[in-house]
């Protein structure tokens, strides 16, 4: 699914930088872009747009031929060229977007990734952590699939022991 999720993916950021729509990638894809490189096959695009700016991004995904395909607890799911997007808003807080339920600096406005040699916004190491801390309490940690528990140990391997377990005490104390 790469082959198609990389091209989809600088469409999507090319087209948002066009009409100043800031987006973040996160799940996997912000792994790869924070490291530089693709670290195993994707089976969908997460993407984080601005809440205020709700038409404006589903403006674009239809410009793509996108449609919305279901509507989640957090957000919602959009199809585009068989690709599947997993969408989940960033609210405006002061002057930054944030993720709710996430440490602050989920959504850096800097461009802190790169995908095939574009650089883009993606979610903070902080942000992409929680996400795993979620799951680990919907799904025990013996029963994520090789995909999630490989880049959790990436993640876990880039921001060391002492902020894993820090932000872990914050995620189970919150």
């Amino acid at each position: 699914m790469n082959h198609l999720h990389i091209p989809l993916i600088k469409t999507i950021f090319e087209s948002a930088d066009v009409v100043d729509l800031p987006l973040w990638i996160s799940g996997g894809w912000a792994i790869d872009a924070r490291l530089g490189r693709v670290t195993r096959q994707h089976d969908d695009i997460d993407l984080t747009f601005p809440a205020d700016r709700r038409d404006e991004f589903d403006t674009l995904i239809h410009q793509l031929g996108g449609s919305i395909t279901e509507f989640t607890e957090y957000g919602f799911l959009v199809t585009v060229e068989k690709v599947l997007l997993d969408c989940e808003p960033a609210y405006l807080n002061h002057s930054v977007y944030e993720i709710e339920d996430t440490p602050a600096g989920s959504c850096p406005m800097a461009k802190e990734g790169v995908i095939d040699q574009l650089q883009i916004r993606c979610n903070s190491w902080a942000a992409i952590l929680w996400d795993y801390f979620y799951y680990e309490d919907e799904v025990p940690f013996a029963q994520w699939p090789h995909k999630h528990v490989f880049s959790y140990a990436l993640v876990c391997e880039v921001l060391g022991d002492n902020t894993v377990s820090s932000l872990r005490n914050r995620f189970d104390t919150r």
